[in-house]
């Protein structure tokens, strides 16, 4: 198998499973440079950015439309106005899919968790106590 053979699967490995450079070329056998020469010249980043951009943009578009239609919903039953059933339907049907949406998103990056990065107030508060002795 040439080494362009492996240019889908090390695209795949780079923008869906969020493998570093070194990992990939370990894995498949590809030196750094063809790697990076391939990142570049295939806009590997710009993919990467834009899925995640996409994935946390329509799970907040689909929260934000059952928003308004749990508003409408409300405003209806506070001015005793019936609320046509299709609204009903479609708001039951968004929630109902909410954790599908979540479980897919997740499955885009297999086994990788989000890590907040910087000082939590529980890190300063545990480094106050273990490292320098304040209680």
């Amino acid at each position: 198998m040439t080494k362009y053979n492996q240019l889908p699967q090390a695209e795949n490995m780079y923008i869906y499973e969020k493998k570093s450079l070194a990992e990939i070329g370990a894995q498949l056998g590809l030196s750094r440079r063809i790697l990076f020469y391939w990142k570049k010249k295939y806009n590997w980043d710009k993919k990467r950015f834009k899925l995640e951009y996409e994935k946390e943009n329509f799970s907040k578009e689909l929260l934000d439309f059952a928003r308004k239609i749990m508003n409408k919903i409300s405003n209806d039953i506070d001015n005793n106005q019936k609320t046509p059933p299709p609204e009903i339907y479609s708001l039951i049907n968004i929630l109902k899919n909410i954790p599908l949406v979540k479980q897919y998103t997740d499955s885009l990056q297999p086994g990788q968790k989000q890590e907040k990065k910087g000082l939590t107030p529980d890190i300063v508060r545990q480094i106050e106590r273990e490292i320098l002795g304040m209680e």
